[in-house]
């Protein structure tokens, strides 16, 4: 489990960097009470809750006294970041693949669009150029496309 964890892990810093212990104290501090407190209670039309202020002002304490007592939070969060960063990767990629590129795949062969011609009886793909000797043809190499 821990070798998957590994692979899957983002790059962590060390517990004894105090500037980005202090980064990630700040930022936190910020961002947990404006999601928490302001944003998602006015999407969802609930209440304002305070417990997000709480935890800000814990991280922000530890961010003033003790920068390094952030690490195991820092450690937490990075382990669920790293675990929603793989899922979510896998997920937009696949519904991007299944969405967006099968379709246009899809309709370029119903159209004859594609670049290459699929021929089942031939025992190679090669297509013979046929334009003269690109080393020959001075105003080919100088207007390529």
């Amino acid at each position: 489990m821990k070798n998957r964890l590994k692979n899957v892990m983002l790059p962590l810093a060390n517990s004894n960097d105090t500037r980005a212990m202090r980064s990630f104290a700040l930022t936190m501090s910020i961002a947990f009470p404006f999601v928490f407190t302001l944003l998602l209670p006015w999407l969802f039309n609930h209440a304002v809750a305070y417990w997000p202020l709480a935890v800000s002002s814990v991280l922000m304490s530890l961010y003033a006294v003790y920068p390094k007592g952030i690490y195991y939070p820092y450690y937490v969060w990075m382990i669920i970041a790293s675990v929603l960063g793989w899922f979510n990767t896998r997920l937009i990629l696949g519904l991007v693949f299944y969405i967006v590129i099968t379709p246009i795949g899809l309709i370029m062969k119903a159209l004859g669009k594609l670049q290459y011609k699929k021929q089942v009886n031939n025992q190679s793909n090669w297509v013979k150029q046929t334009h003269t000797d690109a080393r020959k043809d001075k105003k080919r190499l100088e207007e390529p496309f």
